[in-house]
């Protein structure tokens, strides 16, 4: 059985059923009744009234499933897994060999400066306001965490640039107790993320998902374009365009439909989004391995204008092969990583090794097939509750 994401309810909440005509008015009516914390947990297309001899065909409307969740700490509401209304926003072999880090070819012009341990700046470990400072012990002893982290899924080298931080921070004694240890390791974590840009309020911005075949672009595509249509109550429009292949993702058409967002199947002179609208693209996979299909759907993307490229991962892969597709993909003007199939991995942890060892934020983190279902704005604080439950 799929490991289930941390903070779904606990409890049987009430679950309210909606109708509605369109995407719009499905994100009002749940607003009015359920306010603006309620979450969706499943939206389906359904048919009213009955058809008689002569009657007319029953009209296709909406069934919206919602919830008003229980009040949460602000711990817990940092890892929140569900898709809340107030929200803004093939297969392969596993490889063992390292990776090195991305040097020659930076894949974001914005890349982070390195101290002379070779940690990115600001990586800095301060005491935070949630928890008071660490006071090391007198005795003797060594940091204990490289292990732990390595358990947890972070590549050897990752593990030891965190711990040889945590040295030069705060001497070669760790404090006595492995909780006071661990304190000092989720700072300096945090500290090394980065936050993804935000999407313009404005809305006329047009989002392309990358990435090798069955990484789940489709599938994050659907999540996102739903919490924007019910989530924010903001048009969205969807090409669906063939690259190299034809794309037969024939279940993004069904969904569109649903939800009553436009789709196109070419991209024609003057298209993209209109001011307060958000567009969505999306492509059949690449075959990462062959640099001459990865430059030939950067010749497609630079026909579109101006887009903003997310690259999706299937986070199962081993964390090398997920490196190689970032290398591969690097070619591409990738802004940020969308991991999938987060159902399927308990070691959250290893996602760390996206975070420090590329120039890339993580925007989204997915999980299941299921439309909404599983799909989270990406927090230090969500990897963190789930790095040692693998």
């Amino acid at each position: 059985m799929p490991t289930p994401f941390l903070n779904a309810p606990s409890s049987s909440p009430e679950i309210v059923p909606f109708i509605a005509d369109s995407a719009a008015d499905a994100a009002r009516q749940v607003r009015e009744r359920l306010g603006p914390e309620a979450v969706v947990v499943q939206v389906r297309p359904v048919e009213t009234g009955t058809r008689g001899w002569f009657g007319k065909k029953p009209r296709p409307r909406i069934e919206v499933l919602a919830y008003r969740p229980e009040p949460v700490s602000v711990k817990e509401a940092t890892a929140d897994t569900s898709m809340r209304l107030d929200v803004v926003a093939g297969d392969a072999p596993a490889e063992t060999d390292p990776l090195p880090r991305p040097q020659e070819r930076d894949p974001v012009p914005e890349t982070r400066a390195k101290d002379s341990t070779g940690t990115p700046e600001g990586m800095t470990v301060e005491p935070s306001e949630e928890t008071e400072p660490v006071a090391p012990r007198s005795g003797g002893g060594t940091w204990r965490a490289g292990g732990l982290l390595e358990a947890s899924g972070l590549l050897p080298q990752e593990a030891q640039r965190i711990v040889d931080r945590l040295r030069r921070d705060h001497g070669d004694v760790p404090p006595g107790a492995m909780m006071d240890e661990l304190v000092l390791v989720k700072r300096a974590l945090r500290k090394a993320w980065k936050d993804a840009s935000p999407t313009a309020a404005a809305g006329g911005e047009v989002h392309v998902l990358v990435g090798a075949p069955g990484a789940g672009k489709t599938t994050c595509l659907s999540k996102w374009l739903t919490q924007v249509a019910l989530g924010e109550g903001r048009p969205v429009r969807v090409w669906r365009l063939d690259g190299q292949t034809a794309n037969t993702a024939d279940a993004l058409a069904v969904y569109c439909d649903v939800l009553g967002v436009p789709l196109a199947r070419r991209w024609g002179d003057g298209d993209g989004a209109d001011a307060g609208e958000m567009g969505f693209v999306d492509l059949p996979g690449t075959n990462w391995r062959d640099a001459g299909a990865v430059a030939r759907v950067g010749e497609l993307l630079k026909s579109l204008g101006p887009v903003r490229i997310h690259l999706v991962l299937n986070g199962a892969y081993e964390t090398t092969l997920m490196l190689r597709q970032v290398r591969a993909f690097g070619a591409l003007a990738v802004e940020d990583l969308l991991v999938t199939h987060l159902d399927e991995e308990g070691r959250w942890g290893k996602l760390w090794n996206l975070v420090l060892g590329t120039n890339y934020s993580v925007r989204y983190l997915s999980a299941g097939q299921n439309v909404p279902g599983d799909f989270q704005v990406a927090t230090p604080d969500a990897l963190w509750a789930r790095q040692f439950r693998g």
